[in-house]
């Protein structure tokens, strides 16, 4: 065992010197050069960057290869020097980067090469890129005093011009500052490819997303327009140093368009480019000093760069943590309905199963609330065992969570889910707690309010099961499972399942005016096993589970259907709708209406659409806004079951309908009952000052009529008008 540790170690150490020679050696032959006061001089040498990177990505381990490949190289390239006058060159290089990263090591730990442009960045920077190549010409300096070197190395000693020490120093400060990170990053990507997908996944494909791609191009557009004008061999006065700024200024812009990551690798590109090619946009006389300055320049905009990049990378880690907790349910630590919202757009098509703790609010009454939370979380690591990648559990209000599953195979694994948590026991204070779990599940379909709408479904099914049924599917023919099932159980697949195939009839009851004029108002009759279902019996359920809007926008396409029809498209007939109250609470439910009438080219004055009066006299923004619209459209507004909720005489001064529909409470007995004809006959004059018409409903006998008609009132609705009649 020890001795393949030990193979290991030196293969790896082997490997590090192979990269670490042959890296240097190109970085050489690559690094940017001039001639600054008739001596050549390094604008960036670039193995200094390979030196830095190459200890980041391996530490301590790669000290010993890292030395030896550079002894190697520089023994070879400097073959006619003195091999004491190369080794001493090199130990001035060597020996202070080292040296930083060893009390870098001692002071931060054994992570401080970790996440170079995060938490280490500023200490790094101020470490490796001005510590080290500041200490490395000290040494060369106080070397070059007390030892002779060649022409071509004592210039490097400081045996030559200030002007040419200075851009020694900025040579290697650039070497350390700019060209490391890149260095760094592509050997983690050509070694590591579990580093090369998160860096594409996370670094650079979002940034090519639909959303973000024509943002990206145009950044990328103008920087490569820029550097095109800088680095063209066409010289312009336009494009001098002057205009560097304006380079600058797209690389703190693009911090948030390419990313953060990706614009310090795109920048020592683009640095790379503008040292090489210095001479294109430096057209001063005074060469040298110009240089330098451009150079102070690049120096004092990278370490800006990274700041921001600091800055950016600290303030997108905190996002993560505050959208994170967002989405997470403080008390049990599950995500919440919103990480609900969001899973299900990335894995479109799964299954939404609730999960019922029966008893845990008996139990929660006794043992507290931090039992609940116990549970579900006990729940989660039970669950998550089972669950196949991208299936999670989530919080779900009282005693209920959701489970997201894939489609296939679906119902067993539930069932089989559901007896595992049945046959455990939940540990809560030293006693082993029996909970009761029961489960619904249903097919989730797109389009907007539909989850709520499921999420109704299935609580309400949930609440249903028993112990002989435990488990439920909303999709799941009623027969199979009749025997297994409540009543109200059944009634709901049978009403569901008559939705959604259409099976929804229309009847119209006329509504007669004195002089024989006529509209009719559309009732609702439900197909179910072939028989006529009422809406006494299927509106509460529809109501209770959240299907009224649907059911409402299925009452409006059918009627325009049959409006459409050949057979009556000529004719005139008006028509009164019924609109639950919850589809006028519903954001965007006139324009629906209207979108429907739109597309069918029906005239909306042909429509009277009925509401409630706690709709009609409503402060509730949604519903004022969509009884407004309504009225825009052309439709009228009537009241239904007048005198029955919040009206008084002050709200009918200011109620802004067409029609005032009288509760058949106060019709039935006017005949008989002084009390109802003054209420009768006191509406009625108000309305006609106010300009409505007034309907009477329950009308069944002629006595009534021909009272009512006295009072004031217009139409008439009733038995004795006409029953309910089926629209052909």
């Amino acid at each position: 065992m020890k001795r393949d540790v030990f193979f290991k170690r030196i293969q790896r150490k082997l490997f590090i010197f192979i990269i670490s020679t042959v890296l240097i050696a190109v970085s050489r032959h690559f690094s940017p050069s001039t001639w600054i006061d008739g001596e050549p001089n390094y604008l960036s040498w670039l193995p200094l960057s390979v030196i830095i990177s190459v200890l980041l990505l391996w530490g301590r381990t790669a000290a010993i290869p890292l030395t030896i490949a550079t002894v190697a190289v520089y023994l070879w390239l400097f073959s006619a020097e003195s091999p004491w006058l190369t080794l001493l060159f090199i130990g001035c290089v060597l020996v202070p980067v080292i040296a930083v990263c060893g009390a870098l090591r001692r002071w931060a730990g054994r992570r401080w090469r970790y996440d170079i442009m995060g938490r280490n960045g500023t200490i790094l920077i101020c470490a490796l890129g001005f510590a080290a190549p500041c200490l490395i010409k000290a040494l060369m300096y106080l070397t070059g005093m007390f030892v002779s070197f060649s022409d071509e190395l004592s210039p490097y000693f400081g045996m030559t011009s200030y002007l040419f020490n200075v851009i020694d120093v900025q040579s290697l400060i650039i070497s350390a500052l700019v060209f490391s990170p890149p260095i760094y990053y592509s050997l983690r990507i050509l070694l590591s490819p579990a580093f090369r997908r998160a860096m594409w996944l996370v670094r650079i494909k979002p940034y090519f997303s639909p959303a973000s791609r024509t943002k990206t191009v145009v950044w990328l557009s103008a920087l490569f327009f820029l550097m095109w004008m800088f680095c063209s061999p066409v010289s312009s006065e336009l494009f001098s140093a002057y205009m560097l700024p304006l380079l600058f200024f797209i690389f703190t812009v693009g911090i948030r368009s390419p990313g953060a990551t990706f614009i310090a690798i795109l920048w020592a590109i683009s640095a790379f480019a503008l040292i090489q090619c210095n001479k294109n946009f430096v057209h001063s006389i005074n060469y040298g000093p110009v240089l330098a300055f451009t150079l102070s320049i690049f120096i004092a905009f990278t370490v800006c760069l990274y700041y921001m990049i600091r800055i950016y990378n600290r303030g997108a880690r905190l996002q993560r943590v505050w959208h994170n907790h967002a989405l997470t349910d403080p008390m049990t630590w599950l995500p919440n309905l919103r990480a609900l919202d969001a899973h299900m757009k990335t894995h479109p098509g799964g299954i939404l199963c609730c999960i019922r703790l029966n008893n845990l609010e008996f139990l929660g009454r006794h043992y507290g609330f931090l039992m609940r939370a116990h549970c579900k979380s006990l729940l989660d690591q039970t669950l998550s065992v089972h669950l196949r990648p991208n299936e999670r559990v989530f919080q779900f209000i009282g005693c209920e969570v959701l489970l997201y599953l894939h489609e296939g195979n679906h119902e067993k694994r539930l069932r089989q889910m559901v007896s595992i948590l049945n046959a455990r026991r939940v540990p809560w204070k030293e006693q082993q707690l029996t909970i009761e779990h029961m489960a619904a599940w249903g097919r989730i379909m797109p389009g907007p309010g539909e989850l709520n709408r499921l999420l109704g479904q299935l609580s309400y099914l949930a609440e249903q099961t028993n112990a002989l049924e435990p488990v439920i599917g909303l999709d799941t023919q009623p027969e199979s499972v009749m025997s297994a099932r409540s009543g109200q159980v059944e009634l709901f697949q049978k009403i569901k399942q008559a939705l959604d195939n259409g099976q929804l009839l229309l009847v119209g009851q006329p509504i007669v005016g004195r002089s024989g004029e006529r509209y009719d108002e559309i009732l609702s009759r439900l197909m179910v096993d072939g028989r006529i279902m009422m809406p006494d019996t299927f509106l509460p359920i529809i109501t209770q589970c959240d299907l009224s809007v649907h059911f409402d926008m299925l009452v409006m396409a059918k009627l325009l259907n049959y409006l459409s029809s050949p057979v009556v498209r000529g004719e005139k007939r008006r028509f009164s709708v019924n609109l639950m109250p919850v589809t006028l609470m519903q954001n965007g439910a006139a324009q629906r209406i209207v979108r429907l009438f739109t597309e069918s080219q029906v005239d909306a004055s042909r429509i009277v659409i009925e509401v409630t009066e706690e709709q009609a006299f409503s402060t509730a923004e949604h519903t004022a806004r969509n009884i407004q619209l309504l009225r825009q459209a052309g439709f009228m507004i009537a009241i239904d079951d007048f005198g029955t909720g919040y009206s008084n005489y002050e709200r009918l001064k200011r109620l802004d309908a067409d029609i005032i529909k009288i509760d058949g409470c106060f019709i039935r007995n006017i005949t008989s009952s002084t009390e109802d004809v003054i209420i009768v006959q006191s509406i009625c004059a108000l309305a006609k000052y106010r300009g409505l018409d007034v309907v009477a409903e329950f009308v069944e006998t002629a006595a009534q009529r021909e009272l009512l008609f006295n009072l004031g009132v217009d139409y008439l609705q009733g038995y004795l008008v006409g029953k309910p009649e089926l629209l052909a």
